[in-house]
C-alpha cells in the first residue's frame, strides 16, 4: 500500500477509537445509572481494538523514520499552542500496550463490576464511572500522541481529574475518598514542576514542540524539575505514599490500567525528554539512577511485609518503576560519556520491561480481583487452597508472578537480562574506577531485589493459593465468570509468548533505539538465550519423567498414619504471610523499624498460657517524620489564612491598602 493510504488508514483508525470513546462516554451521562455494563464494556473494547490495529498498521510507517504529525488550525487552540499529535515508534509502542491491556480490561470488567453491584449495592453511579472510565482511556492516548507541551499538560490533567474520580468510586468506606484526596494533591505537586520545567524549555528553546527542543544544550535544572514531577506522578519512591492507597481502593479493572499504563506514562515522558531528546545531563543520570534504585528496594521490601494482595501488587509497582527509571538514567549516563553499545543494552531492556510490566502486573491486579469477587476479601490470612476452586485464576497469577520474578522462559526474565548485562558492560566500560564501582553494586543490588521479589510472590502463591482454606469464603470460592477469566488468560498468553519469542519483540524495539542512539539495534546480539528450544527441551524432560515415574505406578492407596495424638492438621497448623515475611524482615528491621510484640495471659502463663497475642508493626518513618509534619504546618497555615478572611470591609480594604504600600516601596527600591 502507498506511504499516503497508509498513513491515512492509520489516523482514521485512531481517529475512530477516540470517536468511540467520546461518544461512549457521552451516552453514560445519558443513561445514567441505567447504563448497561457490557454495553459499554464492549464499546471500551472496540475502541481498543481499532486504536491496536492503528498502532499496528502505523509501525511500518514510523519505523521508518516518516512521523506523523498534526497540527490543528485556529481556532482549535490551549490558548499558546494549537493542539497537535505525534505519532512515532515510541508513541505507537505505548498506544499498543494501552490497547492490549485495555482488551483484557474490557473482557474482565462487566462480571467484576456486577460482583461489586452485588457486594456494596447499588451504591456505584454507573454513568459516571463509565464516563470517567472511557475519558480516562481517552486521556492516555491523547496524552502519549501530544506533539507539544500545551497539549500534553491538558490531557495529563484531564486523566489525573478522571483516575481520581475512579478511585473515589467505591464509596462504601471513606478510605475510598482520602485515597482520591490523597492522588489529586500528589498530582497536583507533580503538574506544578512539570508546568514549571515546560514554562523553562519554552523560554529556552524557543517553542512548545516536543520535537524542536534541543536538549543537550538545555541547562540541567528545567530538565530536574521535570523529572521530579514524572516520579512523583509515576509513584516512585519517596513520592509514592498516593500508589498503595489508590491501588488498594480502585476497582480493580482501574487499578490494572493504573498499574499497567497509567504509572507507564511519566515513564514514557522521560524517555521522549532525556532519552529521544538528547540530553547528556551526567547529573540527571545520576539522579535518575540513584533515585530508581532505592524506590526498586524499597518498594520490594515493602511488597513483602504486605498482607492485601492490592497492596502487596502496588509496591510492586513501585519496585519495578523504580527498575525502569534506573534504566532510563543508566541509559542518560551511558549516552553522555560515549557507550553507544552500553546504551543500547539499557535502553532496549528498559523498553521491553516497560511493556512487560504493563502486561504482567495488569494480569496480577485482573486475578487479584477475580479472587476479591469469588472470595470478599484480600487479605491472605483469609485466603489458601484456592487453585483447587479457582485453576484459571490460579493459573493466571502464576503465570504472572513468575513473569515478574524474572523466571525463564517469560517476558520479565528476557527484559531484566537485558538490564543485567547493560550494567555489567558499564561495569567493565565505564571511564572511571567509582563508575565501574557503582554499575558492579548496582547489579548485585538487583540480585536482592530479585530474590526478595521471589519471595514475595512465593509467599502470595504459598499462603493465597496453596494449602488449605482459612476461612468459609475461601473454601466456597468458586472459578470466576469466562470474561473474567478470558481476559486473564489473554495477558498470560502474552506474558508466555512475548518471553519465548523475545528476539522478535526485540527487533521491534530498533526504530525507537536507532531514534534515541543512531545506534543500529541487533536483536541476536542483544538477547542469545534461545528460549523457544530450551522452552521445548524443557517441556519433552518433564513430559517424560511424568510417564516413567506416574506413568506405571499403582494407585495412591489412603490410609490413617501414625498422628503422634493430634489428629489431623488443622487450618491453625498453616503458615502465615507474617511467619512467611519474618526471617527476612529482620534482617531488614532497621529499615523498615520491625517489632514484633507478643502478649500472653494467664495464670500459669509460662506452662499453661489461656491468650497468647503477636502483633506485627512496622513504622512508617516516611510519612511519620517527613509528610504528617508537612500537612500538619500546611493545616496551621490553611487555619490561619481562614481567620484573616472575615466579612468585613473595613478589613479587607486595609489589607488592599497594605498590599499597595508594599508594592510601592518595592518598585522605589528597584
Amino acid at each position: 500500500m502507498p506511504f499516503s493510504d497508509t498513513a491515512h488508514l492509520a489516523s482514521f483508525m485512531i481517529i475512530s477509537a477516540f470517536s468511540l470513546w467520546a461518544a461512549g462516554a457521552l451516552a453514560a451521562l445519558t443513561f445514567g445509572n441505567d447504563a448497561d455494563d457490557k454495553v459499554f464494556s464492549t464499546v471500551f473494547g472496540a475502541g481498543c481494538a481499532v486504536m491496536l490495529l492503528g498502532a499496528l498498521v502505523s509501525w511500518g510507517i514510523v519505523s521508518q523514520h516518516n512521523d506523523l504529525l498534526w497540527v490543528a488550525t485556529h481556532p482549535i487552540f490551549f490558548g499558546l499552542a494549537p493542539f497537535a499529535n505525534r505519532l512515532d515508534p515510541l508513541t505507537a509502542l505505548f498506544l499498543a500496550l494501552l490497547s492490549i491491556v485495555g482488551l483484557a480490561v474490557s473482557l474482565f470488567s462487566p462480571s467484576y463490576l456486577a460482583g461489586l453491584q452485588a457486594r456494596i449495592g447499588n451504591r456505584i453511579n454507573k454513568g459516571i464511572f463509565w464516563f470517567c472510565f472511557l475519558i480516562f482511556q481517552l486521556s492516555m492516548a491523547e496524552t502519549l500522541l501530544s506533539a507539544n507541551a500545551i497539549t500534553f499538560i491538558v490531557f495529563m490533567e484531564l486523566l489525573s481529574f478522571a483516575c481520581m474520580v475512579l478511585i473515589s468510586g467505591e464509596p462504601v468506606k471513606q478510605r475510598a475518598q482520602q485515597a482520591s484526596l490523597l492522588y489529586l494533591g500528589a498530582t497536583r505537586v507533580a503538574s506544578a514542576f512539570i508546568i514549571g520545567a515546560f514554562i523553562w524549555l519554552h523560554y529556552e528553546t524557543g517553542s512548545w514542540m516536543f520535537h524542536e527542543w534541543n536538549l543537550g544544550s538545555a541547562p540541567v535544572w528545567p530538565l530536574l524539575l521535570a523529572f521530579i514531577g514524572f516520579a512523583i506522578n509515576a509513584g516512585a519512591f519517596p513520592f509514592h505514599i498516593w500508589s498503595p492507597n489508590a491501588h488498594e481502593e480502585a476497582p480493580s479493572p482501574v487499578a490494572a490500567l493504573m498499574s499497567g499504563v497509567m504509572v507507564n506514562v511519566p515513564i514514557y515522558a522521560m524517555m521522549r525528554l532525556f532519552v529521544l531528546q538528547g540530553s547528556d545531563s551526567v547529573l540527571l543520570g545520576y539522579a535518575a539512577l540513584a533515585l530508581g534504585i532505592v524506590s526498586a528496594l524499597w518498594g520490594v521490601l515493602f511488597a513483602l511485609m504486605e498482607h492485601d494482595l492490592k497492596r502487596l501488587l502496588a509496591f510492586s509497582t513501585v519496585e519495578n518503576i523504580g527498575l525502569l527509571i534506573a534504566g532510563i538514567g543508566a541509559t542518560v549516563l551511558s549516552k553522555a560519556t560515549g557507550h553507544q553499545v552500553v546504551a543500547l543494552f539499557l535502553l532496549s531492556g528498559t523498553l521491553f520491561h516497560v511493556v512487560n510490566h504493563g502486561l504482567f502486573k495488569s494480569l496480577l491486579f485482573l486475578s487479584a480481583g477475580a479472587v476479591e469477587t469469588q472470595t470478599k476479601t484480600r487479605d491472605l490470612g483469609s485466603l489458601g487452597g484456592l487453585a483447587r476452586n479457582m485453576p484459571w485464576t490460579t493459573t493466571g497469577f502464576f503465570i504472572g508472578s513468575l513473569a515478574i520474578c524474572a523466571l525463564p522462559p517469560l517476558n520479565g526474565f528476557a527484559s531484566k537480562w537485558l538490564l543485567y548485562q547493560g550494567f555489567f558492560q558499564l561495569s567493565f566500560q565505564a571511564d572511571s574506577l567509582p563508575d565501574r564501582a557503582i554499575a558492579l553494586a548496582i547489579v548485585g543490588i538487583l540480585s536482592a531485589i530479585g530474590a526478595l521479589s521471589l519471595a514475595t510472590f512465593a509467599k502470595s502463591i504459598g499462603i493465597g493459593f496453596l494449602g488449605r482454606a482459612r476461612s468459609e469464603a475461601a473454601y466456597e470460592a468458586r472459578e470466576c465468570s469466562r470474561g473474567m477469566a478470558t481476559g486473564q488468560i489473554l495477558l498470560a498468553a502474552l506474558c508466555v509468548w512475548f518471553g519465548i519469542w523475545a528476539s522478535p519483540m526485540l527487533h521491534q524495539l530498533g526504530a525507537i533505539c536507532m531514534q534515541g542512539l543512531n545506534f543500529p539495534l541487533n536483536p541476536e546480539k542483544l538477547f542469545t538465550i534461545p528460549q523457544m528450544a530450551l522452552c521445548l527441551i524443557g517441556l519433552t524432560t518433564v513430559g517424560l519423567v511424568h510417564i516413567v515415574v506416574f506413568g506405571s505406578s499403582p494407585r495412591t492407596r489412603e490410609s490413617i498414619t501414625w498422628d503422634c495424638g493430634y489428629g489431623d492438621l488443622t487450618v491453625r497448623a498453616e503458615e502465615t504471610g507474617s511467619s512467611f515475611s519474618q526471617p527476612i524482615a529482620r534482617v531488614f528491621s532497621s529499615l523498615l523499624q520491625y517489632r514484633v510484640l507478643t502478649e500472653i495471659k494467664g495464670r500459669d502463663r509460662r506452662h499453661f498460657p489461656e491468650m497468647i497475642r503477636v502483633e506485627v508493626q512496622m513504622m512508617p518513618f516516611l510519612e511519620d517524620f517527613f509528610y504528617k509534619p508537612g500537612m500538619a504546618g500546611f493545616q496551621w497555615l490553611a487555619k490561619l489564612l481562614v481567620k484573616m478572611q472575615t466579612a468585613s470591609i473595613h478589613i479587607h480594604l486595609l489589607y488592599v491598602f497594605m498590599t499597595m504600600l508594599i508594592l510601592l516601596c518595592v518598585g522605589v527600591s528597584l
